[in-house]
């Protein structure tokens, strides 16, 4: 794995323009369809060095940069899929990452992901953690670090072994080198490590017996301290100690807070049971669990409300947030990284008009620098702002929504664009393909439908098996018929745009509301349900518990007429009813939505002789992670809308 994806690259990599922005036209195409000049943006544990994801020339390259020499060492790494980085010490980062491959034993295209560790002081050299360790079986996901042991530096990896049993492994990350730092089982499904890097907890989830265990050392062994039966999924995932030695468990749903939005508790090691909440938001689900990467600790959370919101629990970050918040006037501030001593901090800021900035605080100075943009010139001005808006669903419920319209009066061609998921949400800020869509002169509805996620379970499960014809597709109508009747939208230049989910409900919007839309765009979509449901089943077993949850959320809790209830809402059997043109684009390379859904679709739009554009890409993965795929799908889309809504 990986042996050809990374070369070291001689370029030089210029900062970001600081010309003004082009008011005559929109911005470039290419500015909107380029992976970020800036991203994952880690400190070094001395300070001394910042490291990040960059682009040149279309190509994904890693950086890292002396703060004190402005010196930049440049790896090429384009062919695989970036997803984490971390400093194991001052001399080596760590980059978790995916590459998609076939395999005789999963079917269809997967993602196989590992860590690979960079010396910096050796031109950025670089080795796969546990490559060809016999300590490892077949994994399929080896890419995720737990954290780092204090007593040799060791980098924890769950993996699983010849067995099947899932261990946390500890890597040697300038050499080759491992040991089992603790033994799991078959059912064994993350693990919690102290802050010296001590496996101190483990949880098991049995798909077979629908059971779910939070186990703890017991001399040489492993007792139960937390257990729930008749758990067709997971209920609950830990996320590592806090200071006072507690367990941060997510909720999803707590009882006792008679909450239906997720939080995070403590969790006594001796007793199991729930001693305090730590963090609950009554409107939002939490999302990230922030931990400390020098004491593995879990030291804040994140939400989403209209932006990401950051909530820290320890005190000294809090008064960093809360000084940086007020020092940029309230902007959305986001603390992205810091050093070990905390005297040097990597902060960023983002606004509904405004791709990401970052900046170098330093303590001891008092001093905040830009060090630069995750967008370039895009940063600059000339955006149109993403409002936070809501709608009046045809029951009366409001649904949450972000609206970008492009310069002058309305009403505007327009393009109603849900996301993916279901289980998914917009957030405020840059949004690479909204702007873009705006910036060519159409008004874009994001609509936040019943069914997504981050509102709480409520919300999430009133969409349960209301895809299609129900209520999650009707609040995305609604949102249309919202904009009709403010006078933002021309009623007769809608299309409906979407990735993935946001493919389907495309489709769907397609057959089953055909007056509405002018034309449909569909990326990556589902189109038959039934058929991802056995594709999953194929995959995973027939008793894991993602197959029950897209049982579930597709079906909803009537257990009576399912495959005819699946088949009347796929797009895939209603070919008959599209009547507007359809732009249809799939990547070979997708692994969630396998291509066959795609050519499902098209083969039923030809049978009935749709007005179809038909497109597979090669070398393109579900979530379009290169500029060269992002080019390809806006510059089909951008042709795609201006000849059928543009003016």
């Amino acid at each position: 794995m990986f042996r050809s994806a990374l070369a070291g690259l001689a370029v030089a990599l210029f900062a970001c323009s600081t010309s003004p922005a082009q008011t005559e036209a929109p911005p470039a195409l290419e500015l909107f369809a380029q992976m970020p000049h800036m991203d994952m943006v880690t400190l070094s544990p001395n300070g001394q060095r910042i490291a990040f994801l960059s682009n040149y020339e279309g190509r994904r390259i890693l950086v890292v940069r002396d703060l004190a020499s402005g010196e930049d060492q440049l790896a090429n790494v384009s062919g695989i899929r970036p997803e984490g980085m971390l400093w194991a010490n001052d001399r080596t980062l760590l980059l978790s990452a995916s590459e998609a491959a076939n395999t005789q034993r999963v079917r269809g295209v997967v993602d196989f992901s590992a860590v690979l560790a960079f010396d910096v002081e050796d031109g950025l050299d670089f080795r796969q953690l546990l490559r060809g360790s016999r300590r490892t079986g077949v994994n399929i996901r080896m890419g995720r670090v737990l954290g780092i042991s204090a007593e040799d530096g060791y980098v924890l990896i769950p993996a699983r072994d010849e067995g099947g049993n899932y261990d946390l492994l500890a890597a040697d990350p300038s050499r080759r080198g491992s040991r089992v730092e603790a033994g799991g089982s078959t059912v064994t499904r993350d693990w919690v490590i102290d802050r010296n890097g001590e496996a101190v907890a483990r949880v098991d989830y049995s798909n077979a017996r629908d059971t779910q265990r939070i186990m703890v050392r017991d001399g040489n062994g492993w007792t139960p301290i937390l257990e729930e039966e008749d758990a067709d999924r997971p209920v609950y995932s830990t996320w590592g100690l806090i200071e006072d030695g507690s367990l941060a468990v997510r909720v999803t749903y707590n009882r006792n807070d008679r909450a239906t939005t997720s939080g995070l508790y403590a969790v006594s090691l001796e007793t199991g049971e729930i001693t305090r909440r730590l963090f609950r938001h009554d409107d939002y689900d939490i999302g990230a669990v922030l931990t400390d990467p020098y004491t593995n600790l879990v030291v804040g959370v994140a939400y989403s409300d209209v932006f990401d919101e950051h909530v820290w629990f320890d005190e000294e970050l809090t008064a960093r947030q809360d000084m940086l918040e007020a020092g940029f006037g309230g902007a959305s501030v986001r603390i992205e990284s810091w050093s070990r001593d905390r005297s040097r901090f990597v902060v960023s800021t983002e606004g509904d008009a405004r791709p990401r900035v970052y900046y170098l605080y330093d303590v001891a100075s008092n001093n905040v620098a830009a060090i630069g943009s995750a967008y370039g010139n895009l940063a600059l001005g000339g955006l149109r702002p993403r409002l936070h808006i809501h709608y009046p669903a045809r029951d009366g419920t409001q649904i949450p929504g972000y609206l970008t319209t492009p310069d002058g009066e309305g009403p505007f061609p327009t393009v109603i664009l849900p996301h993916g998921g279901p289980g998914s949400r917009d957030t405020g800020g840059f949004d690479y393909l909204a702007h873009f869509l705006a910036s060519r002169g159409y008004a874009v509805m994001q609509p936040q439908f019943r069914g997504s996620d981050g509102y709480g379970r409520e919300w999430e499960v009133a969409g349960y098996g209301e895809w299609g014809t129900g209520l999650m597709q009707h609040d995305v109508s609604d949102g249309a018929l919202a904009l009709i009747q403010a006078n933002i939208a021309d009623p007769d230049r809608i299309c409906i745009v979407g990735l993935s989910y946001g493919g389907y409900a495309a489709l769907a919007g397609a057959a089953f509301t055909p007056d509405l839309y002018r034309c449909a765009a569909a990326i990556a979509p589902v189109t038959d349900l039934a058929a991802l449901v056995r594709y999953d089943r194929d995959r995973h077993g027939s008793d894991h518990w993602t197959v029950a949850y897209w049982d579930e959320a597709m079906n909803g809790l009537d257990e009576t007429r399912r495959t005819a209830r699946l088949r009347a809402v796929s797009p895939a059997y209603h070919g008959d009813r599209i009547h507007i043109p359809v732009l249809l684009m799939h990547g070979r390379d997708d692994s969630v939505v396998p291509i066959e859904q795609s050519r499902d679709m098209r083969d039923a739009l030809r049978r009935n002789r749709g007005d179809l554009e038909y497109i597979e890409m090669s070398d393109t993965d579900h979530w379009l992670s290169s500029a060269e795929m992002r080019t390809q799908v806006l510059t089909e889309l951008e042709s795609f809308l201006d000849e059928h809504i543009g003016d």
